[in-house]
């Protein structure tokens, strides 16, 4: 290779190595027209996302039964990473009460050395996942079963919060054995603690609505300082209730039950622990793993399903790369287990916050990052005074409007089923726990919508080619049709056109096909218009192959037309099927095949010289009880 080739290719080289680069680091998209004004509003929102991470970070690790610094470990690794490689610039990595649920569940008086090892391996099969673009699992979960799960998780925390409230301490596996203890001891409740949550859950109430107060556009600074004061209301309760307790700080008799001491600075950089002592007794890595059980696979999943949703939520017209983000989390995750960090993903109301602040870019978790790591070096001494009842009080405040009731009714008014399937979904999270309710509602969802296909009706019938041909130009039958088929009686042609032929309803669609034959003895083919036809699965092609030999049997030739890349694939594998006319694109020229001899030589009937002669007058309708009602 001479000297003046090798340099383009060297340049050509170096431009496909660098655009691959940008596809797996975002940051270096959008860095090259960053600016100071989209430093200046990233900055802001930045900060604002800081003071409301904090406080978060906290409650969150009180939630999952951890010392308080483990919030604050999990919250500056995910969002400082996020600046790097996340694709969506509201999202925020950190805690979550969702994953502070989950680990409180699963590690449960366990050693922390199992809550790190969560953590990395939930994040190592999320960034596999990633990797193998498995993001179309989270389809799976229908939004009902979302509704549900969400609304079960703040009933489960409301439920756990409820005696830090009353300044009680006891332990409990469910939210009835919470309900029942916290009713024993009700008459310990302590005066102190109760007063002192009232006034936060109050106070951060009234705070919450100061944003919806309205403000005459003219005076934007007073509106804009009622959204801060808003957003910032974590951060100000919490302050305010320490600042109290610190004042009124008796060692002998405090007045509230406080959060304790807190480690300051970083913890050192290691992998986790891939074995751990238990009382006296030393258990391996094997056994770690069988104690976190299913945590392992639900955990991950319910991560990329909270992640991507909020992505696709905050993203422009809905895309997100799906692939990019499970990537991003995974990374956020195995990176911060070498911190000791708790599971994390993204979090709906920060990244609301975020929004409301006019965040620009990623970078704004740069500076929520750069808070949280003074927090932990310099503020740790005063997180010791945070009053267990405040950060109560936080979480039930944050959490108690994840159960939306207004959009269940309105699920219940336009899809019974599906609200069924959310309020399933809930009742199985309160009293088994998510694991269960995940599983419960993925399989009746899934349930559900089966249900539904097998009661559509798989064949429409019709004696009007122009009928035909309207339907075919305007796609005037439903989508959810499994099947729909055209008879045309002045040729002699049954026309079928299936949209999806699977196990579920394809026994039915040649029953139909074979019933419409037996009805009329003047069809003497059968076309099948393969345009719409998107799915076919190995039940289909037996069932085709059996339909095609009993019809080519008895001398009506079946022809296959308009089939795509994929399903012309499928269909050569079905014996003694017609393979001349799959790739044909009119109706014409697939009846000009029906003369042809089939595959075992036998000759068809000729087919019908009058094309385009016309048609009946009526039209014959199937609707879905299976009577054929006409038209004139």
């Amino acid at each position: 290779m001479s000297e003046e080739e090798s340099v383009p290719l060297r340049r050509a080289r170096r431009a496909g190595w660098r655009t691959r680069l940008a596809r797996h680091v975002p940051a270096l998209r959008w860095a090259r027209a960053y600016g100071r004004e989209s430093a200046a509003a990233d900055a802001v929102a930045g900060v604002t996302l800081g003071l409301t991470l904090v406080p978060q970070s906290i409650a969150y690790a009180a939630l999952a039964g951890l010392p308080v610094q483990y919030g604050l470990y999990s919250a500056f690794v995910g969002t400082m990473l996020y600046v790097l490689l996340g694709t969506v610039k509201e999202v925020s990595i950190g805690p979550t009460s969702l994953m502070a649920l989950i680990t409180l569940q699963v590690c449960r008086d366990l050693p922390i050395d199992f809550m790190v090892l969560l953590t990395f391996l939930s994040g190592c099969i999320v960034l596999l996942m990633g990797l193998l673009r498995l993001g179309f699992l989270v389809d799976l979960i229908s939004p009902a079963v979302t509704m549900g799960f969400t609304s079960a998780t703040a009933l489960i925390i409301v439920a756990a919060q409820l005696k830090g409230l009353v300044g009680l301490s006891f332990v409990a596996e469910s939210p009835l054995d919470n309900l029942r203890l916290l009713a024993r001891r009700l008459h310990l409740a302590r005066a102190p603690d109760c007063a002192l949550a009232a006034a936060c859950c109050v106070t951060l109430l009234l705070l919450r609505s100061l944003k919806d107060i309205h403000v005459s556009p003219k005076r934007y600074k007073l509106k804009k300082t009622l959204w801060f004061i808003s957003i910032s209301r974590n951060a100000l309760v919490v302050f305010a209730a320490s600042t109290y307790a610190f004042c009124t700080y008796d060692p002998k008799q405090p007045l509230f039950k406080l959060s304790g001491k807190v480690e300051p600075g970083l913890p050192k950089i290691g992998l986790p622990s891939f074995s751990t002592v238990v009382g006296n007794r030393t258990v391996g890595f094997i056994e770690m793993t069988t104690t976190l059980g299913s945590s392992l696979v639900l955990l991950p999943f319910v991560m990329v399903l909270a992640n991507i949703a909020i992505a696709k939520a905050f993203s422009a017209g809905g895309r997100v790369d799906a692939a990019q983000e499970m990537v991003t989390l995974g990374v956020c995750n195995v990176l911060g287990s070498l911190l000791r960090a708790m599971p994390t993903c993204g979090a709906f109301t920060r990244s609301a916050v975020s929004h409301a602040s006019g965040v620009r870019s990623p970078a704004a978790g740069l500076y929520s990052g750069i808070i949280t790591l003074l927090a932990l070096n310099y503020l740790t001494q005063y997180f010791f005074f945070i009053p267990k009842a405040c950060l109560s009080s936080v979480l039930i405040c944050a959490v108690i409007f994840m159960v939306d009731v207004g959009a269940l009714r309105r699920l219940w008014r336009a899809r019974r089923r599906e609200a069924l399937v959310a309020l399933l979904t809930c009742g199985v999270g309160v009293g088994a726990g998510v694991e269960a309710a995940v599983l419960c509602g993925a399989l009746a969802s899934l349930a559900a919508l089966l249900a539904d296909l097998l009661r559509l009706p798989p064949l429409r019938l019709a004696t009007d080619q122009a009928a035909f041909q309207a339907a075919s130009r305007c796609n005037s039958f439903s989508a959810d049709r499994a099947v729909c088929v055209w008879r045309q009686a002045a040729r002699g042609a049954l026309v079928a056109r299936p949209r999806a032929l699977v196990y579920a309803n394809a026994e039915r669609a040649a029953a139909r096909v074979q019933r419409a034959l037996a009805d009329d003895r003047s069809l003497r083919s059968l076309l099948v218009d393969c345009g719409a036809l998107a799915l076919l699965d190995y039940t289909a092609e037996q069932v085709l192959e059996r339909l095609v030999e009993e019809l080519e049997g008895s001398g009506r030739p079946v022809v296959f037309f308009r089939a795509s890349d994929h399903v012309a694939r499928a269909l050569r594998r079905v014996p003694r099927l017609r393979t001349a006319a799959l790739r044909e694109t009119t109706l014409c020229a697939a009846l000009a095949h029906c003369a042809a001899p089939s595959a075992s030589g036998a000759a068809a009937p000729a087919a019908p010289a009058a094309l385009t002669a016309p048609a009946a007058a009526a039209v014959a309708l199937l609707d879905d009880t299976g009577h054929v009602h006409e038209k004139v």
